[in-house]
């Protein structure tokens, strides 16, 4: 399992949209599987769109082995600082 948090582009002030993304590999190697995705309208929002997808997906926490953060959206580092802080907060307690 592989956890996205994609930073969206945005022009305009305010929160700026985050998609949470789920990618569940298929059983064999370079086969599909499945995606998962969940918009939020902020950075702040990220854990509970994480919390929407594991419920919806019915896949525990503990099966994620990679958290990735893209930033489409350079401009706003905020936004990036609120991700990677739960990126490693992730990552001290699932690795």
């Amino acid at each position: 399992m592989n956890l996205i948090f994609r930073i969206q582009k945005s022009s305009r002030k305010g929160p700026v949209p985050v998609d949470v993304i789920l990618e569940k590999k298929g059983p064999h190697a370079g086969e599909a599987g499945k995606i998962y995705r969940e918009k939020v309208e902020s950075a702040d929002k990220v854990l509970e769109g994480l919390d929407k997808i594991l419920k919806k997906s019915r896949i525990g926490i503990t099966a994620i082995k990679s958290i990735k953060v893209d930033d489409l959206n350079k401009n706003r580092y905020t936004s990036y600082r609120i991700v990677k802080i739960v990126e490693k907060a992730l990552k001290i307690k699932l690795f």
